[in-house]
């Protein structure tokens, strides 16, 4: 199993006594792994924006989303604090195979324009053309297109994509999806939106989506456009 990376978002949920404290949800990230130490950084409660310094001996569990797009979670607590330079806290880390993985259902969408090349063919409509994404996730995509391509709930396409990754190469995938929603333009001479969700994608492909995902993320947050 997957344990958190230097540089991981991760989320903390406490269940413990104390009413502040109950059923929260706390975003962190770690800043650095030592053996079966995460160092991380001071917690931030998602309902209130504060911080929360944790005391030694909370319990926690911790789950993040991995490269592959599927959610990891384990149970630990917190061991220690260090407030020198950058105040931090030290947790526990688990054996690999106390991390428990759980099916890839929901995926991280990022807004990211890739060109795909889509193909529908029935009795009438015999299309194939190129569009390029307003979002992507392993799940799915949305594109736009010209408004003469009559597209439909329901329709069946095919395909292509063209991943670029970090290294400036192109990683090519195919899956076949199903519209599920069709926004019509706002104004003449503008393009339709579309959204489609995967019905069929090897998972060699979706990891190739899921990663090309992934590192949009970690350039979006590099420059600043994300937090």
């Amino acid at each position: 199993m997957m344990l958190p990376k230097i540089g991981q978002t991760i989320r903390l949920d406490l269940a413990d006594d104390w009413e502040e404290n109950r059923d929260q949800t706390l975003k962190s990230r770690v800043a650095d792994l030592r053996d079966d130490i995460a160092v991380i950084e001071l917690p931030i409660s998602e309902k209130t924006g504060r911080m929360a310094p944790l005391q030694a001996g909370t319990q926690c569990n911790v789950w993040y989303i991995g490269e592959d797009g599927s959610r990891y979670e384990f149970r630990t607590s917190v061991i220690g604090r260090q407030n020198e330079n950058i105040p931090v806290l030290y947790m526990s880390l688990p054996q690999k195979e106390a991390v428990k993985r759980n099916q890839r259902r929901d995926y991280l969408r990022i807004h990211t324009s890739v060109e795909i090349a889509v193909r529908l063919e029935d009795s009438i409509r015999q299309y194939h053309f190129l569009a390029r994404t307003i979002d992507l996730s392993g799940g799915g995509l949305s594109f736009t297109c010209e408004e003469s391509y009559r597209l439909m709930e329901k329709d069946k396409l095919m395909i292509w994509l063209s991943l670029p990754n970090k290294a400036g190469q192109i990683m090519h995938a195919y899956g076949e999806g199903e519209v599920v929603r069709v926004k019509p333009p706002g104004e003449k001479g503008k393009h339709q939106w579309v959204s489609v969700k995967f019905t069929h994608i090897g998972e060699t492909d979706r990891a190739k989506v899921v990663r090309a995902c992934y590192e949009r993320q970690l350039e979006m947050r590099k420059k600043g456009v994300l937090e």
